[in-house]
C-alpha cells in the first residue's frame, strides 16, 4: 500500500501540463482540485507511513464506518482507539486542506 501511495505521488508531481511556448509550467485550469488531491495524496503517504502494517484503503472515511474494534491480531482496545483516532486527525487534516 505505502509503495502504490507512494507511485501516487510521483505520478501527479510528473503530470504537469506545458505550454505550447516551450518548458515554462502552464498553471492548471482545475489547480485547486489538483492541489487538493495532491494534498490528500501526501496526507495518505504519511499516514502509510506512520501505519506500515495496516491495508489502508484510498477511502479513510470507510476506514472509520467499517473497522471493526478488535479484529487486528494482538492490539488491544487502547490501540484500537489510538489507530482510529489517527485515521480520523489524518481525514479531518485533508477536509481541512491543511
Amino acid at each position: 500500500m505505502r509503495t502504490r501511495l507512494l507511485g501516487l505521488l510521483r505520478q501527479r508531481a510528473g503530470g504537469k501540463r506545458r505550454t505550447s511556448a516551450g518548458d515554462a509550467m502552464a498553471p492548471d485550469v482545475a489547480a485547486p482540485d489538483v492541489a487538493a488531491s495532491d494534498f490528500a495524496a501526501r496526507v495518505r503517504a504519511e499516514l502509510a507511513e506512520e501505519l506500515p502494517d495496516e491495508d489502508l484503503s484510498e477511502d479513510l472515511a470507510d476506514i472509520l464506518a467499517n473497522y471493526e474494534r478488535g479484529s487486528r491480531p494482538g492490539t488491544d482496545e487502547d490501540e484500537d482507539e489510538e489507530f482510529l483516532e489517527t485515521v480520523r486527525e489524518a481525514l479531518e487534516r485533508i477536509e481541512r486542506g491543511y
